[in-house]
C-alpha cells in the first residue's frame, strides 16, 4: 500500500509516502580516494540469493535475486515530507541546487551539498544562537556569525532533505576516559542510493571517512574504533575527497576518535516538523559498548552521565538492520506464478515521498508503475530479469533489485514432437 501523505512501517506492511593538468592530474587519477566511486553492482556486497516464487511449479528451474536487502524502519518515525512548504522555501531562497547541477555522481553530489553547507559561516564553537535550518541561515547571511556543529547538522539535515535526499541527526563523542572529557559533536547520516548503505558526513568539518574507497556509516565508524582504534579507515575533506592524516587528539575535530560513541534522534523529520512538542528519545546500538560502559559528558567537575540515561530517552536496539533500515530499497518477496510463464510481481518498499515504482524486464526499455499496480511479468524459453528502483518525488531514484529467473515450458517439447509426427 502507497500513501502520498503517510509513513508506516508495520509487521509486514509497508505504507510510503513517500527518491586539474599535467603531473597533479596524473596524480589524481592513481589516487584511488580520487576515482569515481564503485557503482553498487559492482561492489562484493551485492549478493546473489534464492529468491522465493509462491506457486512455482516445474517450469521455474531457477530463481535468483540481487541487490541491497530491505529492512524495513520499526523504530525511527517521522519522514520529511515532500510536500510541506519549508522544502520549497528553501529551495526558492537558497542556491544550493545550483551547486550540484549538471552533476551526475551521487557521492559527489552530497559532497558538493555538504560543501555548501560548510562554507555558509566560519566556525564558532562558543556560538550561542538557537533557531532552526531558516534562522541559522539568515543570522550567517545577515551578520556573517559563525556556527558550530549542532548549527552545521540542522542545515546539512534540511539542504540533503530539500535536495531529495534521506537523512537524519546524530549525536556522536569521544571517550572521557581517554581524553578526560567529552567532546560531543553533531553530525547527519545520508541514504546512498548507489552504495545502499548510510554515510556519515560532517559537514561542520567537510569531511567524511572511507574504507578501501567506500564512505562509512556512523555505526561502522564506531564499531571498527571499538574494534581496532579505526585502524584502515581514512579521513577526507572537501568534495574532492582529499587525504588527511590521521591527527593528534587535540589538533582536528570531526576526528574518528568522535565516534566512540553514537546515538540517532528518532524522530527523522526535524526539518519540516521543528517545533515538537514531545520528549526526546535517542536510539542507541545496544551492543557490549553500550551494556558494560557509560557515556560520560562534560569534564573536570561538570562530568556527568548523559543525560538520557536519567531520562530513560535511550533506545537500545540490538538488531543493527534497525538502525541501518533501507529507504529506496525494493523487496522482491511477494512474487507469484498466476500460470505458466507468467508472474505476478508485487513490489514494496519503505520510501519516504514515494512517487513510483521504475521497472524493466529482460533489458528492455524503463516503465513506470504508480500507486497499487503489479507488475504481470511473461516469461520467455530461458532466461529473463527484472530489475526494479524506487523513485521519490523529487526525481531520485533508490537502487535496483534485480530477479533472475530460469524459465523452460514443458509443453514446448510435447507440441514440436507432435507436430513432427502429423503427415
Amino acid at each position: 500500500m502507497h500513501q502520498r501523505r503517510s509513513f508506516l512501517a508495520l509487521a509486514g506492511i509497508v505504507a510510503t509516502c513517500l527518491g586539474v593538468g599535467g603531473a597533479e592530474e596524473a596524480a589524481k587519477a592513481s589516487d584511488p580516494l580520487r576515482e569515481s566511486p564503485r557503482p553498487l553492482a559492482e561492489r562484493a556486497d551485492d549478493s546473489d540469493r534464492p529468491l522465493h516464487i509462491s506457486d512455482a511449479d516445474a517450469s521455474i528451474v531457477k530463481a535468483r535475486l540481487s541487490g541491497p536487502r530491505f529492512f524495513a524502519p520499526e523504530v525511527f518515525h517521522g519522514a520529511e515530507d515532500y510536500y510541506n512548504p519549508r522544502v520549497l522555501r528553501l529551495r526558492s531562497d537558497y542556491n544550493f541546487l545550483e551547486a550540484i547541477e549538471g552533476e551526475e555522481q551521487e557521492l559527489k553530489k552530497l559532497l558538493m551539498l555538504r560543501h555548501w553547507v560548510h562554507k555558509q559561516w566560519p566556525i564558532d564553537d562558543d556560538q550561542r544562537f538557537s533557531g532552526d535550518a531558516f534562522a541559522i541561515l539568515e543570522e550567517a547571511r545577515k551578520t556573517g556569525a559563525g556556527f558550530h556543529c549542532a548549527h552545521s547538522m540542522t542545515v546539512q539535515q534540511a539542504v540533503l532533505t530539500a535536495a531529495g535526499y534521506v537523512a537524519r541527526n546524530l549525536g556522536i563523542d569521544r571517550s572521557h576516559e581517554k581524553f578526560g572529557r567529552s567532546f560531543h559533536h553533531g553530525i547527519n547520516e545520508v541514504w546512498s542510493n548507489d552504495y545502499a548503505k548510510w554515510v556519515a558526513l560532517d559537514a561542520k568539518y567537510d569531511l567524511h571517512f572511507e574504507r578501501d574507497g567506500v564512505p562509512l556509516s556512523a555505526l561502522e565508524l564506531h564499531e571498527a574504533l571499538r574494534e581496532n582504534d579505526g585502524e584502515g579507515l581514512q579521513m577526507v575533506k572537501g568534495v574532492d575527497r582529499q587525504p588527511i592524516p590521521r591527527p593528534n587528539p587535540e589538533e582536528y575535530g570531526g576526528r574518528i576518535d568522535s565516534y566512540w560513541w553514537v546515538s540517532y534522534h528518532v524522530r527523522q523529520n526535524t526539518f519540516t516538523q521543528p517545533h515538537f512538542s514531545g520528549g526526546s528519545s535517542l536510539v542507541i546500538f545496544d551492543n557490549k559498548a553500550f551494556r558494560q560502559d557509560a557515556w560520560y559528558r562534560g569534564a573536570g567537575d561538570t562530568l556527568a552521565k548523559h543525560w538520557a540515561y536519567a531520562a530513560g530517552a535511550f533506545i537500545p536496539i540490538a538488531d543493527r538492520r534497525q538502525i541501518e533500515w533501507t529507504p529506496g530499497v525494493t523487496s522482491l518477496d511477494r512474487i507469484r506464478q498466476v500460470e505458466r510463464g507468467r508472474l505476478r510481481v508485487d513490489p514494496r518498499s519503505a520510501t519516504p515521498n514515494f512517487k513510483e515504482y521504475r521497472y524493466r524486464i529482460t533489458g528492455g526499455p524503463w516503465q513506470s508503475l504508480e500507486g497499487d499496480q503489479r507488475i504481470d511479468w511473461l516469461l520467455r524459453e530461458g532466461e529473463n530479469t527484472l530489475e526494479v528502483r524506487t523513485r521519490n518525488l523529487f526525481g531520485v531514484d533508490g537502487p535496483s533489485a534485480r530477479a533472475t529467473i530460469e524459465y523452460t515450458d514443458p509443453t514446448a517439447g510435447a507440441r514440436t514432437s507432435d507436430q513432427r509426427r502429423r503427415p
